[in-house]
């Protein structure tokens, strides 16, 4: 399942290793973009099993962005996210949010729920 928003972002929901929602999400995630977003994380979020999100092919991530992860992260102990984009890392760094952050995919979803 996925949704193209008129904000620029896409994001896509799969199952991966039967156990594992997987949340994609590609483009910019900002002000005008973090409903969309936050939707597809609270959908997923009900689906069980463990959740990963992926950003590697997001180029930028608010501080709303990071508040809608915050929240999944604490209403989901088994989430674990993919990011390498360097703005994006470098919002994780400065925001002090506690999620954990994977460079790979196999990484991540080895690691939710761990």
């Amino acid at each position: 399942m996925g949704s193209r928003g008129a904000a620029g972002l896409t994001v896509f929901t799969s199952r991966r290793d039967g156990d594992t929602v997987l949340v994609t999400a590609a483009g910019e995630i900002d002000i005008a973009s973090v409903g969309q977003f936050r939707s597809a994380l609270t959908a997923a979020s009900g689906a069980g099993g463990k959740l990963v999100v992926d950003l590697s092919r997001v180029g930028y991530l608010s501080c709303a962005g990071l508040r809608a992860l915050e929240e999944t992260s604490r209403a989901r102990p088994a989430l674990s996210i993919v990011a390498t984009g360097p703005l994006v890392l470098r919002a994780f760094a400065v925001s002090g949010i506690e999620a954990p952050v994977r460079s790979g995919l196999r990484e991540a979803c080895a690691a939710a729920g761990a």
